[in-house]
C-alpha cells in the first residue's frame, strides 16, 4: 500500500535532506502513519520531546499544478488567526518522493463532538472570518466572487464523467440533469452576494474531523483547497447534513444551528444575515458535494487509484441513493 511504502521513504528522506534545519527533531526519531484523505497521507514523524505532522500531497481537487504550495502558502497567511496549524517546511520539487510534501505543527486532541462543541466550531470559524482580506497579499488565493456559477462550473467538471459512465443507472442521471436544470434557472440569486459583499478565506472542508478541539485551544486543519469567498460556504457546509452524516452520522437541530449563528456572529462583532446567505447556498452546497461523490464513485472503479478509503466509499453510495439525493432538495425543487 502507498502508506508503507511511504513511510519507508520518509525515513530516508528526513535524514538525506537534512530536516532538523526546519523542526527539532533528534536522530532516533520515528515515523509512524497517522490519518490519509482523498488526496493526502499523514504521518506522525516524533521524538522523545517533539512532534510534527509530514503530510504529503497525491493530487489536487483544486486542478492546481503546484497543489502542496498552494496548502502551504495559506496556512503562512492563515497563522494569524492562531486557530490553524503552523508549517514548518515545504518540498514542491517531487525530486526524491514523487509527490508534494510539507512539515506542520502536531495538535493534540479530538475530532468535533456537534452534540457539545458548536460553540467553539463558531468561534473557530469567527477568527478565521475576521482575517482582513482587503489589506495584505492574498493573491495567492483563488477567489470565487460569483458563488452559484462556480457550483454549476464546478459541477459540471465533475459529472462529465458520471453522464459518460455506462455503469450508472438512468435516474441518477436524470436527477443530475434536473438537478443543474434547477441550478441554472436560479442562478439569479447571485444578485444577492453581489449587492451584499463579504469575502473571507474559506476552508471548504469542514467536516468534523478537520477540527481538532483539545483542552485549552481547537483548531480547524486540512487547509488543502481554500478560496478566498463568501463566508457562507463554511458555514453552509459545517451545518449541512452531508457533512454532519459523513463522519459522525449526526444531524443538527433548528435550535442548535440557531445557537451557532448566534455565537459566530457574537465573536465576529458583525452582523452580516449570515443566515439569509447559507439560505440561498444551500442547494449549491448540496450540488458540490452530490456531484463530487458521482465524480468520486467512478474513480474508486479505477485500480490504479492511488488512495481508497473503503469508508469513504461506503459513504459515497449511501449518498447517491436517490432518495437521499431527493430527500435534500425536497424544499428547493
Amino acid at each position: 500500500m502507498l502508506k508503507d511504502i511511504l513511510s519507508s521513504q520518509i525515513k530516508h528522506y528526513i535524514k538525506d535532506k537534512n530536516i532538523n534545519n526546519y523542526i527539532n527533531l533528534q536522530s532516533n526519531f520515528n515515523v509512524e502513519f497517522l490519518a490519509q484523505g482523498e488526496y493526502n497521507v499523514n504521518f506522525l514523524i516524533y521524538d522523545k520531546y517533539n512532534k510534527y505532522v509530514f503530510r504529503v500531497n497525491t493530487k489536487s481537487q483544486l486542478q492546481i499544478e503546484n497543489q502542496i504550495k498552494y496548502e502551504y502558502d495559506a496556512l503562512k497567511k492563515l497563522e494569524i488567526s492562531k486557530v490553524t496549524p503552523k508549517v514548518y517546511y515545504l518540498d514542491d520539487t517531487k525530486s526524491y518522493i514523487n509527490y508534494g510534501i510539507l512539515i506542520m505543527e502536531y495538535l493534540k486532541g479530538r475530532p468535533l463532538d456537534y452534540s457539545k462543541d458548536l460553540n467553539k466550531a463558531a468561534k473557530i470559524f469567527s477568527k478565521i472570518h475576521s482575517i482582513d482580506t482587503n489589506n495584505g497579499n492574498y493573491s495567492n488565493f483563488i477567489k470565487e466572487e460569483n458563488i452559484l456559477s462556480d457550483r454549476i462550473k464546478e459541477a459540471k467538471r465533475l459529472l462529465k464523467i458520471y453522464f459518460d459512465s455506462d455503469i450508472v443507472n438512468t435516474e441518477q442521471k436524470k436527477f443530475f440533469y434536473n438537478f443543474i436544470q434547477w441550478a441554472e434557472k436560479n442562478r439569479y440569486k447571485e444578485n444577492y452576494f453581489k449587492d451584499n459583499v463579504w469575502m473571507v478565506i474559506n476552508n471548504t472542508e469542514v467536516n468534523s474531523h478537520n477540527f481538532i478541539i483539545g483542552d485549552e485551544n481547537s483548531f480547524l486543519i486540512d487547509w488543502e483547497k481554500p478560496v478566498i469567498s463568501d463566508p457562507c460556504q463554511d458555514i453552509t457546509q459545517f451545518l449541512a447534513p452531508t457533512t454532519t452524516l459523513w463522519k459522525a452520522n449526526y444531524i443538527l437541530s433548528k435550535e442548535e444551528k440557531e445557537m451557532f449563528f448566534k455565537v459566530y456572529k457574537d465573536y465576529l462583532n458583525e452582523d452580516k444575515q449570515i443566515e439569509e446567505r447559507v439560505h440561498i447556498y444551500t442547494p449549491y452546497l448540496y450540488l458540490r458535494a452530490l456531484s463530487w461523490c458521482a465524480y468520486a464513485f467512478i474513480e474508486y472503479q479505477d485500480p490504479n487509484k492511488d488512495i481508497k478509503n473503503m469508508d469513504t466509499f461506503k459513504k459515497i453510495k449511501e449518498y447517491l441513493d436517490i432518495n437521499f439525493m431527493n430527500n435534500l432538495l425536497k424544499d428547493y425543487i
